[in-house]
């Protein structure tokens, strides 16, 4: 899934995309930028809603529900890995009025 600031979402053409970096600032002094590149796999987890239900009813929280299930990943299948390359994040700029 390609997000929000991916490069091709940010800009229509290269010299764009140039043109914005600059103006962000995010080119170091030898000329070159880094981009940050997310890497996303998928796999699934299953419970029952019996589980769910047994859970809730012996106090567990929604945090200690999300550790169980973090730990039963290890089991997972994963498949291939989306890239989502992304536009650097603009300093902020602050006016002073």
């Amino acid at each position: 899934m390609i997000s929000k600031t991916n490069i091709t979402r940010c800009a229509k053409t290269i010299k764009q995309f140039i043109n914005r970096c600059e103006s962000y600032g995010k080119f170091d002094k030898d000329g070159n930028l880094y981009l940050p590149v997310e890497k996303i796999e998928y796999s699934s987890l299953k419970i029952s809603k019996d589980k769910l239900n047994e859970c809730e009813s012996s106090g567990m929280s929604i945090l200690e529900l999300h550790q169980k299930l973090e730990g039963q990943t290890k089991d997972c299948v994963w498949s291939d890995a989306s890239l989502d390359i992304q536009m650097p994040k603009t300093k902020l700029r602050v006016k002073i009025f």
